[in-house]
Order: C-alpha cells, then structure tokens, then sequence
C-alpha cells in the first residue's frame, strides 16, 4: 500500500509541476466504474500450457474509480483504483506435475487434473492515453500494480498415476489428495496492459483492456514449476463521470487543447 500511495503521489507531483510551468492541462474527468475480469494465472512460456485444457473463468463485479486529464494536443494521462477478485477454474492433463504430501514429502503426478484459483486484490493502473479526433475513441497502455489481498490455487487429480520420481508408473488412489498451493502464492503483482475506450455519451465509456503480470504468482522459494505463472486476463468495463473540470488551474491561455476529449 504505501508503495501505491508513493507511486502516485509522484506522478501526480510531477504532473502538477509539468502543467504549473506549462499551463497544459485543462480537463480533467473523475468518475467511477463497474465490469469484470476473464483470465486467471497462465504458464509462461506458453509452450508449457498444457496440450489438453479446458478453462472456466468465473464472472465477479469489479468496482473502481478512475480520473483522467488531458496533456498536450490529442494526448493524456489516466490512474485508476480498482478493486476486483479473478477467479477460474479449469481441467487439463499434466505430466510429472511436482506437489507435496502432508509427510512433505514431493511426489510427481501423470494425468488429468481439475484446477482451482482465485484472486482478490486492489489493482492501480496507470496509463497513457491517445485520443482520436473523432472524440469518442481513445486507446491506452501502461503498467498496473496490484496487492492481493487472498488467493486460491488447487489442483484436484482425477486419473492417473504417480510416484517419488517423474515418469514412475505407479497406480495411486488419489481420492483424497489435493495438490495444494496457496501457501506459495505471493500477495503482490504488477505488469503491463493494452486498453481501447468508446465514449458512449458525454458522460459515459465503454472500456476493454488487456492486463499481462511481470511477476510469478509463486514465491521464489516455491520449486514447484519449471517454469512461471503469470496473471492474464481480459477486463471489460462501464464507467460514469461525476466531475468534469474546464481547467485545473484555471487559465486558457492554450485553450487549444481545452476541448480534447479525456
């Protein structure tokens, strides 16, 4: 948390700054928003996601607020506070897949598996804007952190085989076992994210956005994976502006720029 409150305090600062120098900036939008998010933890590279798998993301309501100002000419700036859980679940085939027994001790598991995880976090973007002269589409990019408050991560064996060493065709009732990871689940992530936005009305937008993490889920302690997790996933939103602002400093001398969209 005082990460994210650091992170946009200097943003804002510098913004600040920028425009008191430059007397650039004039409107400025405060609005909040409501959607939700598709996608879950994804293998990276993607040649290790599993030949056979079939996803389910689940549907939550995500809610946030989200502000906005124009910069110079067509371009701006855009924050946003979200708060929002991603959830999927998912059946696959996996082969020598590591986990552990209550004794602790690792056993390697052949065969198909239904699969468990959700995560709620409290997610800050930031972004770039770029409006088209039209008024009504914009495009965006920039990076995202996020503090995750709880996360699941379950595997569930339904047939196959395992053993204490890979490739060790050992028949086992696995009934009663659960490949269980949420203890090695870290609670923060960031990453990078691609947007388009419709301006409905005036007042109203329309918001697709696609987020990739930077980060394992995992903590480097975990040894489980040959490889990383990371957090994927669409998000779609609706989003109302309460307050608009002409100016935020109160003179148009570059009213050139006073009428851009945000």
């Amino acid at each position: 948390m005082i990460k994210i409150i650091v992170t946009v305090f200097l943003l804002f600062s510098i913004i600040v700054c920028f425009a008191s120098e430059n007397d650039t900036i004039y409107q400025g939008r405060l609005g909040l928003l409501v959607g939700t998010d598709i996608g879950g933890a994804v293998p990276f590279p993607p040649k290790n996601i599993p030949g056979k798998i079939n996803a389910y993301p689940q549907i939550n309501a995500n809610i946030g607020a989200k502000f906005s100002f124009s910069l110079i000419k067509q371009w701006g700036l855009g924050a946003e506070l979200n708060y929002k859980t991603i959830e999927m679940e998912a059946d696959a085939r996996v082969t020598n897949q590591k986990f552990q027994m209550d004794d602790d001790v690792n056993m390697y598991f052949t065969g198909t598996t239904t699969m468990d995880m959700k995560f709620t976090m409290l997610e800050v973007p930031l972004y770039a804007k770029y409006h088209f002269k039209d008024k009504k589409n914009i495009v965006f990019a920039g990076f995202y952190y996020s503090y995750i408050f709880s996360g699941k991560f379950v595997a569930d064996p339904q047939k196959g085989f395992s053993g204490p060493v890979p490739d060790m065709a050992e028949i086992t009732d696995m009934s009663t076992i659960k490949m269980e990871f949420t203890s090695f689940l870290t609670n923060w992530d960031w990453g990078y994210l691609l947007g388009y936005e419709r301006r409905i009305f005036d007042r109203f937008a329309l918001t697709l956005r696609f987020s990739m993490g930077l980060k394992d889920i995992f903590k480097s302690s975990s040894n489980y994976f040959d490889y990383s997790m990371l957090h994927m996933r669409g998000s779609i939103t609706v989003s109302y502006d309460l307050f608009k602002t002409k100016s935020l400093f109160g003179n148009k001398r570059s009213s050139h720029i006073a009428n851009q969209p945000i």
